[in-house]
């Protein structure tokens, strides 16, 4: 299989954040077999570097958004866009101006660097580099053009512009402060021939259109207040010198209203919209799309059924007064078809139809959805249906946003996947054909056959009685909803010549490769259908749900200075997670989004609500293993208990705590030496000195008077003593010694 076969000039590649200007293929010089892939990375300063990377690694580099392939990036609707934000990418240029651009760039950015060694900004003084940057000139020609480390006498490389060249494009580059549109030259605006119209014959026809109303006025009518217009505004031109308009015939501007005016509008004014449909409109099958993912249809549906508003473990828990009191509702479903093969690629069942229920449906257009006939016990059926969009045909329901040309979150979404949108007029059906086609076959096979039936309208519903017949809850439906999937791709289609979707599905899919490299990255689906979320950079990294998120950005955060960090000290950092893939998270950092990986390496392409249901089944195993060992648990704890309290005891050794006279002391401890900045007030004259005044203690009054025995205590010895006596026998036995 070989990648990036189908990488057009609007579509951006990068190499762990850096832009890929050119993609080689190797190969095996003996087998002739694709090897190694050579990447020509352009490094911050304008070098390109080389990166060489084995093919079986491209699979993994794409999963891990190490290699990043953005479509339709330097279209010119994303370059708008980007433009309106103040970006100073070129805005509007071709591939082969953005390269003439980054070489003009590179040889400034070489002036630059030699200016700083020392060079001249004169003829001479370029001259005396020349040959310096002629070297490296070449050298990252023949690294971008043709990815080779050294320039061969086989590769058409361009010599260094002349002095004064470099001299002018360094002098622009300066006063643009590095900004890549000063060398842009601007594009002429193309010339109309059709907005020169003869203004005399404008002002006859617009006279003439009165005839397309619906008072049906003749055409003589029609002519006549004509010639009155024509003869007032010719005094006008006669008074301000002016050459008169030419009055014609009657017969001349009966031709003029066969041949000129909106046969279909005069029609439709004068007739009504019936005879004009009649008249003009034609009948087809719609529009015809020949490869999965050519055409998309999304639209909203209202389940013809009333359902409980409650699942089914809620319900059978719940007593007879409190089953009567759930809400009987009537669920909306936001489905995605592909036109080609009729396959269902996204759905979501809501309450009522938002933006976020038509994000999600639109992130299953890329995934995987067999799990969801094994969870719903379907066995044989299989739902790996999932392909790029190329358009996205809907209505402006409030589902996909009620500013559907800008500020909608599904349109924005639509385009970061390199989609194209087309948003058509709500309540038209014949302009969504086959998705509508899809909800009346729901309507027809699957919704009049359930409980709670309430048909398109209460005339249809004959005897029956959605209120009292309501008892599908709302995880019943789903199921229901997915079971109906499997069977309505394993249905003969009359639209598909009596052929299955899947079987369509499969032939035209034949003999194509699954190419990764045109489905949008983890990174783009992220940010198209992912929902934001605030969280703390904490030391083990970003916690999100019970997962750890962590790259060097994160890491270095918790150390970078406070100006440099994403958030302020005691602030969280907002993040983008995708429902779909807790693989990975985004964080918004100056106004970019930054893909931050998960510690788990399995943690790639699991579900929210997978990995949830996983940690709740990891902690009902956690509880009910601990329980089954409690009682080993206990015996072992009783045992060295009573062994530790037996030791301490056969050893007269007590364990205990503070002794309620050093509780009293530490609370009476607690407060002491603190309140000084709050003393009472004393004036100078109730100062009582202590000496003379006397001391107040608890007890009466010293009595100075009375007599004082005290009675001598001897100093008995102690452990300086014995310590004297000791040293006085040692300074004995040294002098005998001596004397000896």
């Amino acid at each position: 299989m070989t990648y990036f076969d189908k990488i057009t000039k609007s579509d951006l590649v990068t190499f762990e954040g850096r832009r890929v200007d050119k993609i080689t293929p190797i190969q095996d010089k003996m087998s002739k077999e694709l090897t190694h892939f050579r990447f020509a990375v352009v490094e911050d300063d304008g070098n390109v570097e080389l990166r060489k990377v084995r093919i079986e690694a491209i699979p993994h580099l794409i999963e891990n958004e190490t290699v990043v392939i953005d479509h339709g990036y330097f279209s010119r609707q994303r370059q708008t866009d980007r433009a309106l934000y103040g970006s100073r990418e070129l805005c509007g240029a071709s591939r082969q101006q953005r390269e003439n651009v980054d070489e003009i760039i590179f040889t400034c950015s070489l002036m630059q660097r030699f200016r700083n060694m020392g060079m001249k900004l004169t003829r001479s003084g370029v001259e005396d580099f020349r040959l310096l940057m002629d070297v490296e000139y070449q050298a990252y020609q023949s690294r971008k053009n043709y990815g080779t480390e050294k320039p061969n006498s086989k590769q058409r490389l361009k010599p260094l512009p002349s002095a004064d060249t470099l001299l002018v494009r360094f002098r622009t580059y300066r006063n643009s402060q590095g900004d890549p549109n000063a060398f842009l030259v601007p594009r002429a605006e193309p010339f109309d021939a059709g907005l020169q119209a003869s203004a005399d014959f404008c002002f006859i026809v617009e006279r003439l259109g009165g005839y397309a109303s619906a008072t049906r006025p003749s055409k003589a009518y029609v002519i006549e207040e004509l010639n009155k217009d024509l003869e007032k505004h010719n005094e006008y031109r006669l008074e301000n010198n002016l050459d008169p308009i030419e009055i014609l015939s009657h017969r001349t501007y009966e031709r003029w209203i066969d041949n000129y005016l909106d046969p279909y509008l005069v029609c439709l004014q004068r007739e009504g919209l019936s005879a004009a449909r009649k008249k003009f409109d034609s009948f087809e099958d719609g529009r015809i799309a020949t490869v999965p993912g050519q055409i998309v249809s999304a639209d909203a549906w209202q389940f013809h059924v009333v359902t409980l508003d409650t699942t089914r473990e809620k319900y059978n828990r719940m007593t007879e007064e409190e089953r009567k009191k759930v809400k009987r509702v009537r669920r909306w479903v936001v489905v995605i078809i592909d036109l080609a093969t009729r396959c269902i690629l996204g759905f979501s069942i809501c309450r009522a139809p938002n933006e976020q229920a038509s994000l999600e449906a639109l992130r299953m257009v890329f995934m995987d959805k067999t799990y969801l006939f094994r969870d719903a016990g379907i066995a044989k059926s299989f739902w790996d249906y999932r392909c790029a969009i190329i358009e996205m045909v809907n209505d402006s329901g409030s589902e996909f946003g009620k500013t559907p040309f800008g500020g909608a979150l599904f349109a924005q979404g639509v385009r970061t996947v390199s989609g194209t949108l087309m948003n058509t007029v709500a309540g038209i059906a014949n302009l969504r054909g086959h998705i509508e086609r899809y909800f009346w076959t729901l309507d027809l096979k699957l919704a009049r056959f359930l409980p709670g039936y309430t048909a398109n309208n209460p005339q249809r519903r004959n005897d029956r009685k959605p209120g009292e017949e309501a008892c599908i809850t709302d995880d019943e439906l789903h199921i229901i909803f997915v079971s109906f999937v499997a069977e309505y791709h394993n249905t003969p289609h009359r639209g598909l010549h009596f052929r299955t979707p899947s079987a369509v599905w499969e032939e035209l899919t034949r003999g194509h490769d699954f190419d990764i490299t045109q489905m949008p990255s983890p990174s783009q689906l992220r940010e198209a259908c992912g929902f934001y979320g605030q969280a703390t950079v904490s030391a083990t990294g970003i916690k999100v749900a019970g997962a750890e998120y962590s790259n060097e950005i994160i890491r270095l955060e918790r150390r970078a200075r406070v100006v440099d960090r994403i958030a302020a000290p005691g602030r969280k950092v907002e993040i983008k997670i995708d429902p779909f893939d807790m693989g990975s998270i985004s964080v918004l950092a100056n106004g970019e989004m930054v893909s931050v990986p998960c510690r788990d390496p399995m943690m790639r392409g699991k579900t929210l609500r997978e990995w949830q249901s996983e940690r709740l089944f990891r902690k009902r195993q956690a509880e009910a293993e601990a329980s089954m060992r409690k009682g080993a648990r206990d015996e072992a704890s009783d045992r060295w208990r009573d062994l530790a309290k037996s030791i301490a005891r056969s050893a007269d050794v007590g364990i205990h705590g503070y002794t309620q006279a050093e509780i009293d002391r530490i609370f009476r401890e607690r407060d002491f030496g603190k309140g000084g900045h709050k003393e009472p007030y004393i004036d100078p004259d109730e100062y009582i000195d202590p000496v003379y005044g006397g001391f107040e203690t608890e007890q009466d009054v010293f009595d100075e008077t009375g007599d004082v025995e005290e009675e001598y205590e001897g100093d008995g010895p102690n452990s300086m003593d014995r310590f004297r006596s000791r040293s006085r026998a040692r300074k004995t036995n040294q002098n005998r010694k001596l004397k000896k």
